[in-house]
């Protein structure tokens, strides 16, 4: 599982767009924390965004788009929608012609089909080096190689100053912040070897900057080979190998642009025809204290999990609908726990969190918890209660630890590492639930509760 933030920065999409996707139920998130709101996207989920987004360059409207991602429309219908907008671009002649390219690599990959995502990454040690750098501001997408070729003549120019010889490739720094569509602030690098007697102070009130870069003992590295308009797809198959082997990203990622012409080649080499080099800082991912006990823990354990199906079953409790953005939560189970024996449930040992991600009516980010006990079908609902019918689902099940104040925690352990960790894919349902058992004990550190996560 993806946050939003990281997803939006795969994607090279802002995450204003990513919501408003989802009001228009053209991509939707796979999950959303109830306890911060933050939304959560699988990998996958790429493939429909990166449709979304061509079929958007292309000039279609988001209503065409949502006719074209039906899953009714047929290959050929598709096909033949593209052909349609192709001529169209066509007629338009120099004006249109880098449109034009884009609807042709977007026919030739309807043509060939998806493929899956590979990764040959490399972990390596990056030692100190020191860099002189230079930023500027690109007002779209668009703008971003021309940013960097100007960047690249400033550094030449003050290289030359110097007279100093570049010591690495060209490299960029990506920006850690949510990728915006517009005033995308960029940073260019290239190492040096300083002559004895220059300082840092030498280009003091000049554009450009001298940096001493630290070593990166963990570096996780994935060579890009092709169009660069197909490098979200690099970074997506790294992020899925951090995923995969349970790390994390720890700092700024950086784009090393190689060519066959030596670290002196022009940007527009490495650009087209030459590789680039995605680098990103890792670490190991941290696994909470919450989700394992104190005789349990060991340093770079993965979180034990279990896989069970549980049948279909009917519960009767107390709803809230919201974000739980004021901890609605909380009090909604002190309402409950006085009333707790007014159904009459199966077990009286075991109590039910239901969290339902659709809800119909409800606004964007918003889900319905109940708070809820499990009982017979023949069985009135008490006043203020409702009924809820859970269909049978295949579920992965994960151990909270300790206190609730933690809880956040574990669901953030669970949705952003542990699914990958275990591989598993989430239901499109979205069900999850916590199951309170008699190892249930409030404000204790022995305490324990279990999370269900429907799966596939």
């Amino acid at each position: 599982m993806i946050k939003i933030g990281d997803f939006a920065k795969l994607a090279r999409v802002s995450i204003k767009t990513l919501h408003h996707y989802g009001e228009l139920k053209l991509l939707q998130p796979v999950h959303i924390d109830r306890f911060t709101g933050y939304r959560y996207y699988e990998l996958e989920q790429l493939a429909v965004l990166n449709r979304i987004l061509a079929l958007k360059d292309l000039g279609f409207s988001l209503e065409q788009v949502a006719e074209l991602l039906n899953e009714r429309l047929s290959t050929a219908e598709m096909r033949g929608m593209l052909r349609m907008k192709q001529m169209e671009l066509a007629s338009r002649l120099e004006e249109e012609q880098s449109r034009l390219a884009r609807v042709e690599v977007r026919l030739r990959q309807l043509e060939q089909g998806r493929q899956p995502l590979v990764a040959d990454v490399a972990l390596k040690e990056i030692p100190a080096q020191t860099v002189l750098m230079a930023r500027i501001v690109a007002a779209n997408e668009s703008m971003l190689l021309p940013a960097r070729q100007s960047l690249q003549t400033l550094l030449e120019a003050q290289l030359e100053r110097a007279q100093l010889k570049p010591a690495s490739p060209w490299f960029a720094f990506l920006n850690e912040l949510p990728h915006a569509e517009e005033d995308l602030e960029i940073a260019l690098a290239v190492g040096v070897n300083l002559r004895s007697g220059q300082r840092q102070g030498d280009w003091q009130g000049s554009p450009v900057e001298l940096q001493s870069l630290p070593k990166v003992p963990s570096m996780a590295s994935l060579v890009h080979c092709g169009d660069y308009a197909t490098l979200p797809q690099t970074y997506a198959a790294l992020y899925a190998w951090m995923q995969d082997h349970s790390y994390q990203i720890a700092g700024s990622c950086r784009e090393i642009y190689l060519s066959e012409d030596g670290v002196s080649a022009m940007l527009n080499a490495a650009g087209s025809n030459g590789l680039i080099e995605a680098q990103c800082p890792v670490e190991k991912t941290r696994m909470p204290a919450s989700i394992h006990s104190v005789h349990e823990k060991k340093e770079g354990t993965i979180m034990k999990t279990q896989i069970v199906n549980k049948p279909a079953f009917k519960a009767i409790g107390i709803s809230y609908v919201g974000k739980n953005e004021q901890g609605e939560i909380p009090q909604m189970w002190g309402t409950f726990i006085p009333r707790i024996n007014e159904p009459r449930r199966i077990d009286p040992s075991t109590s039910y969190g239901l969290c339902f991600s659709e809800v119909v009516g409800a606004a964007a980010g918003e889900f319905e918890y109940v708070a809820a006990v499990e009982v017979a079908d023949d069985q009135f609902i008490p006043d203020g209660m409702v009924c809820r019918e859970v269909p049978a689902h295949k579920y992965i099940v994960f151990t909270h630890h300790g206190k609730l104040e933690t809880l956040g925690e574990t669901y953030h352990y669970i949705y952003n590492t542990g699914l990958a960790q275990a591989g598993v894919q989430i239901h499109p349902s979205r069900f999850d639930m916590e199951v309170y058992t008699h190892e249930f004990a409030p404000g204790s550190d022995q305490s324990r509760l279990y999370i269900y996560v429907a799966i596939l």
